[in-house]
């Protein structure tokens, strides 16, 4: 099933409400132990807009107009100690995952003002026994191997992604240690799922295995997405949503690719294997377990029942008996009685 969750975390340096927001939750779970599974922490470091078409109350200030909350870096480095001195309290939890000893630390997306913060709060982590922070920041563009796209209209946009990557990586600092596909709806996955390279499906026998390196990108899947809860119907974003067992196939399909390609198509997984669990950095982000705001919940509901949850078992038991094998690899329909051999 599923193996953790990444909890969005909100932290502000405005006059307001500076310091965390939305934490309580987050905080309770410290307290109470539920659920207990492993976690980490993403940062979605940007303001508050107003998108929902919500009214608030009389007398709220906007900051600055459809703003509810703005999102700054300042260089105080009490601010940056105050930030961490909150996160430790996370980071030392047995159930937080880490990287070879540094704790996962995500970042919604890459800020200019994050750059100033982010080498101040690994060094902090250091001092705080961690061998440093585990870095992956989110990026809107398709994977490198799993989603092949030939639509010009499309390709300048893809590129200025693959650029931005490319500097991340060209840092002399070195601060990140990779990126998310992050799963928005993008106008270049509607009605596509992740594939398998062929160069991985065609070669079993490793040959081109071993010359492709393993990438520093991290797989996201997105499971449907309608946000008409947050605004007029005429302006929501639909992605995802045909018939019921429309969905869930093209969501199986594209974790199976996923899956597939992190367990089997490079020619490392056998020092993986003998490596401890904890210090495994290959990683799959579904959105979402539960954002029922946007359409995209892995929770049982009266239109998926548990599909979603289903097929995530199901998919990954497969591929683990199989071995790698595509020929042996047969997958039960979270859909049917039916079963599928590929």
């Amino acid at each position: 099933g599923i193996d953790g969750f990444i909890f969005h975390h909100y932290w502000f340096n405005d006059e307001a409400h500076p310091g965390p927001n939305l934490h309580e939750p987050l905080v309770n779970m410290l307290k109470d132990g539920y659920p207990d599974i492993p976690f980490a922490l993403n940062w979605v470091a940007h303001k508050w807009v107003m998108t929902w078409q919500a009214p608030v109350r009389p007398d709220f200030k906007f900051p600055e107009s459809d703003v509810l909350k703005k999102q700054n870096f300042p260089s105080d480095e009490e601010k940056i100690k105050e930030h961490y001195d909150w996160l430790k309290q996370f980071f030392h939890h047995p159930n937080y995952i880490k990287v070879d000893g540094k704790p996962l630390f995500m970042l919604y997306q890459k800020k200019a003002g994050l750059l100033r913060w982010l080498p101040k709060l690994r060094d902090l982590a250091k001092l705080d026994g961690f061998k440093g922070l585990y870095f992956v920041v989110g990026i809107s563009k398709p994977h490198e191997h799993l989603l092949e796209i030939e639509d010009e209209k499309f390709q300048g946009a893809i590129r200025a992604a693959n650029m931005q990557k490319g500097r991340l990586f060209g840092r002399k600092q070195n601060l990140f240690d990779k990126v998310l596909d992050y799963p928005n709806p993008s106008d270049w996955a509607e009605g596509r799922s992740l594939e398998i390279p062929s160069w991985c499906i065609d070669n079993i026998d490793g040959r081109d295995k071993s010359t492709i390196k393993r990438g520093l990108e991290i797989a996201g899947i997105i499971n449907s997405f309608d946000n008409t809860p947050r605004r007029n119907f005429t302006d929501a974003v639909l992605f995802s949503t045909g018939e019921p067992n429309d969905v869930i196939e093209m969501f199986r399909k594209s974790l199976d690719a996923a899956l597939y390609y992190e367990a089997c198509c490079f020619s490392d997984i056998n020092d993986r294997l003998s490596k401890d669990k904890k210090a495994d950095d290959r990683f799959i982000l579904i959105n979402a377990m539960n954002e029922w705001g946007e359409g995209m919940a892995l929770e049982p509901s009266n239109v998926y029942g548990r599909k979603f949850l289903e097929t995530i078992r199901d998919t990954k038991d497969a591929i683990t008996k199989s071995r790698c094998s595509r020929s042996r690899l047969t997958v039960k329909m979270a859909n049917s009685n039916d079963k599928g051999t590929y």
